[in-house]
């Protein structure tokens, strides 16, 4: 037992004759599982709020596994709102044979976990009576409901509010650096941003409702975006969403597509931006992304009485400049909205707008392999669309129009219920 009470991997097991070493490897993302607490009895609760890791390379090495243990659980508490932790891990055993030592879990974990995580559980258990349930950072700019599921239940509609946070808060900060633990376990190749530099803009997801029980307010975060306000030139920026992230027990409610409408709804309309961009999108944030600002677009075409296929894209593409989209996601939501719009008109139009997009690639090709003019006046020099490069403009035309389809589906599942809210 250590401190505490925590059932630790302390005793050693002698290894029998012919016994199987693969007993001693577990996958980390499957004895991991993170445990969010709003109350003691949450610690043994099989209704707590819980969920595992998607990855764990950066604190168990390339393979994700953890050598050594018999029967392993880490379990990785946090309390609801302050995301105060305790980390608690049980065994049957560690391995005991000359020349092989289990890894050091602790050592492993320690720099990737809440600076001031606990192991003691009575120390947790005080914290877990002093946690102020209702602290919420920063300023609400927006506020929406969603029906919430948790652990496969439906718990009713449940209200969220976003707030834009200072960064000049020490407070805030503090708790930020706490939450983005999370991100290591859920975003590859995450890093921690540095809270110091004043160009970062941080917006929250709040979740909001009575505990079912005793009947206090409980502000629960549950997502936050990382925005970094680069310059651009004369005297304008142009913000770069870093990280956009939403618990696992969360996800697939709509915080995130809310989050991001009233983000980007927020820097449209500010006169400093040149447009808006994102670092490395995930194919399900892009499709959340097109759906915005394809929205924003075809929004902007009916109320100015605009037929996509009866004016120029210059008209379309301005439309995109005056909403803040950049130049390459312009190009994405031209085409998903031709796609869109295409299909209402059958199949004939449809395949005509693919035979466009697979037009403009191999132009492009040609345009980047298109000797310069230096070299025109060699006889030597001979080009020929071979075979191979006819077989590369149609590899990258399939890989093009694949990652629009997803985004042309969701928008025929979304786009009206989007045109409905933001006409409201």
């Amino acid at each position: 037992m250590s401190e505490g009470g925590t059932v630790e991997a302390s005793s050693s097991i002698p290894i029998e004759d012919g016994e199987d070493m693969a007993i001693y490897k577990k996958m980390a993302c499957k004895v991991v599982t993170f445990q969010m607490i709003y109350e003691e009895h949450d610690l043994q609760s099989e209704k707590a709020v819980s969920f595992k890791p998607e990855m764990a390379h950066q604190i168990f090495g390339e393979s994700e596994s953890i050598f050594g243990y018999k029967e392993l659980a880490i379990t990785i508490n946090l309390l609801h709102n302050s995301c105060r932790c305790y980390m608690d891990i049980k065994s049957a055993g560690k391995i005991n044979k000359a020349g092989i030592k289990p890894d050091d879990i602790v050592k492993s974990l320690d720099s990737w976990l809440p600076s001031n995580y606990t192991r003691n559980y009575n120390e947790f258990l005080k914290w877990t009576k002093t946690e102020q349930h209702d602290q919420m950072y920063g300023n609400v700019i927006n506020s929406f409901e969603c029906r919430v599921e948790a652990n496969g239940v439906m718990n009713g509609t449940t209200t969220y509010k976003i707030t834009e946070n200072d960064m000049s808060n020490n407070d805030f900060k503090e708790f930020h650096a706490r939450f983005e633990t999370y991100i290591i376990w859920f975003i590859d190749a995450a890093n921690y941003i540095d809270l110091d530099d004043e160009r970062w803009l941080i917006y929250y997801v709040y979740e909001e409702r009575k505990h079912p029980v005793k009947d206090f307010l409980c502000r629960t975060p549950v997502a936050f975006c990382t925005i970094y306000k680069f310059y651009a030139y004369p005297n304008k920026i142009r913000p770069r969403i870093s990280q956009i992230f939403v618990l696992p027990s969360h996800q697939r409610q709509g915080i995130g597509t809310n989050l991001y409408a009233t983000i980007s709804k927020r820097l449209r309309v500010d006169e400093e931006v040149v447009d808006i961009a994102v670092e490395e999108p995930t194919s399900d944030f892009q499709k959340i992304r097109d759906l915005e600002d394809c929205g924003v677009i075809h929004k902007a075409l009916l109320e100015d009485n605009i037929n996509y296929f009866m004016t120029s894209s210059k008209v379309i593409f301005q439309l995109g400049h005056k909403n803040k989209i950049g130049k390459r996601q312009m190009q994405r939501v031209y085409d998903i909205l031709g796609l869109y719009y295409a299909l209402q008109k059958g199949q004939m139009q449809y395949k005509r707008f693919l035979e466009n997009i697979k037009n403009r690639i191999s132009e492009n090709n040609e345009r980047e392999s298109r000797p310069g003019k230096r070299y025109c006046n060699i006889a030597s020099l001979v080009t020929k669309a071979d075979s191979s490069v006819r077989e590369a403009i149609d590899a990258e035309f399939e890989r093009y129009c694949s990652k629009l389809q997803s985004s042309v589906d969701y928008l025929k599942d979304k786009l009206d219920a989007w045109l409905q809210i933001n006409n409201e």
